[in-house]
C-alpha cells in the first residue's frame, strides 16, 4: 500500500503539463544579449525560458535587465505583496513595468521574489521534479534505493504541493529495512509577511515503532526573508497525529504543537548549489511527554539542462517511539539524479 501511495506520487509529477502560450516574449540581459521565447517562470534566482531554436534556456536572474510580455503574470515581491498584469521594460535598466487593470506600476528587477504565468488550466500551472537513485555492492549483496518526487500547482490565491519519498535497504545476513513518506501543503497568503497553510502527511518507518503514520493539521507561517535567492521561514500551528504500532494492533492517537524553521538558498551561478536547511519539531500536548523533530539537509547541483543531482541527510528524532526496541534516532544519507519539469 505504501509503495503504491508514492508511486501515485510519481505518476502526478510525470504527468506532462500542457503547452502553454506563443514564444514571443523578450529577454534582455546587461551584456545587450536579446532572447524570444516564453518565460516559463522567475524562481530560485533563475528565468526559465522556452525557445524554439535552443529548447529551454535558464538565465541567472542577476544579469536580466528587462522583460516584455503580452501574457498576464504574477509578481512577487518581499512580504507577501504581489502584482498581476503584462510585462513591459521601463525607460531605466534594471527596471520591470508591470501593466495590470488598474494601470502600470514600475519595480526593481532586483526586488523580485518571483514571476510565475496566470494560466487557466490545472495541468499548465503544474510544475514539479521527480528524482532516483541506486547503489549496489556485490560483495556483502547490499542494495538501495531511493525514489522520490513533488509537484507544485499555483493560483492566484493558493498555494499546493504534494511530495513523497520511497528508501529501501537490504543486506545479505542482515534485515530488510524500508521507510516512506507523503505529505501535501497548501497554503494561502493572508497579508504582508504572515501566511496560513494546511498540511496532512502519511509516513511509514518500522525502525521508529510505527507502520503507518498519519497527520493533518495546519496553522501560521511568518517569513523573515524573501527573496528571489533565498527565504528564511517559521511555521507554527497544531496538528493530530495517529499511529499504527509495528507488530501490535495497539494504535496511539495525540495532539501536537508544531514549530519549524526552514532555509533555502538557490543557487547564484551556474556551478552553485541550491540550499535546503529545515527543522520541525512536535510537542506532545497530550497524555505522557514526547518530543519529535525532524531534520533535513539537502543540497543539489544542476547537471544539464533540467537534470540535477542532489544530495540529502535528513534525521528523524523522537524522545518516546511507539513500540518496543524501536530507535530513537534514524539517520538516512541519500543521493539522486532527477529531472525537474
Amino acid at each position: 500500500m505504501r509503495l503504491g501511495v508514492i508511486g501515485f506520487v510519481l505518476v502526478i509529477v510525470a504527468a506532462p503539463a500542457l503547452a502553454g502560450h506563443d514564444k514571443t516574449d523578450v529577454v534582455t540581459t546587461e551584456d545587450g544579449s536579446t532572447y524570444i521565447g516564453e518565460i516559463k517562470s522567475v524562481q530560485y534566482a533563475t528565468l526559465t525560458l522556452s525557445t524554439h531554436a535552443a529548447s529551454t534556456l535558464s538565465i541567472e536572474w542577476r544579469h536580466v535587465t528587462s522583460l516584455q510580455s503580452k501574457f498576464e503574470y504574477r509578481i512577487d515581491l518581499p512580504g507577501g505583496v504581489r502584482h498581476y498584469g503584462t510585462l513591459d521594460s521601463s525607460d531605466k535598466p534594471g527596471r520591470l513595468s508591470v501593466v495590470g487593470q488598474s494601470g502600470t506600476i514600475a519595480i526593481d528587477l532586483a526586488d523580485v521574489v518571483q514571476i510565475v504565468p496566470i494560466e487557466h488550466g490545472f495541468w499548465k500551472r503544474l510544475d514539479g521534479s521527480v528524482n532516483a537513485g541506486f547503489s549496489f555492492t556485490q560483495a556483502n549483496e547490499a542494495l538501495q534505493y531511493n525514489l522520490s518526487g513533488d509537484a507544485f500547482n499555483r493560483t492566484r490565491k493558493t498555494y499546493t504541493e504534494i511530495s513523497g519519498q520511497s528508501i529501501f535497504n537490504t543486506q545479505e545476513g542482515g534485515e530488510t529495512t524500508n521507510q516512506h513518506s507523503l505529505k501535501l501543503v497548501s497554503a494561502r497568503v493572508a497579508k504582508k509577511k504572515w501566511s496560513t497553510f494546511g498540511l496532512g502527511g502519511l509516513q511509514s518507518n518500522p525502525d521508529q515503532g510505527y507502520d503507518l503514520r498519519s497527520v493533518v493539521g495546519g496553522g501560521a507561517a511568518y517569513f523573515f526573508i524573501e527573496s528571489a535567492g533565498k527565504f528564511l521561514i517559521l511555521t507554527m500551528g497544531p496538528v493530530y497525529n495517529r499511529e499504527e504500532v509495528t507488530d501490535s494492533s495497539e494504535v496511539d492517537n495525540s495532539a501536537e504543537a508544531l514549530v519549524g524553521l526552514a532555509f533555502r538558498r538557490f543557487k547564484r551561478g551556474s556551478h552553485s548549489p541550491s540550499v535546503i536547511l529545515s527543522l520541525e519539531t512536535f510537542t506532545n500536548l497530550t497524555d505522557t511527554p514526547r518530543f519529535r523533530a525532524v531534520f533535513n539537509f539537502q543540497v543539489s547541483w544542476k547537471i544539464v539542462g533540467n537534470f540535477s543531482f542532489t544530495v540529502q541527510v535528513k534525521n528523524s528524532y523522537d524522545s518516546d517511539p511507539p513500540g518496543t526496541d524501536s530507535d530513537k534516532n534514524n539517520v538516512t544519507a541519500t543521493s539522486s539524479v532527477g529531472y525537474t519539469f
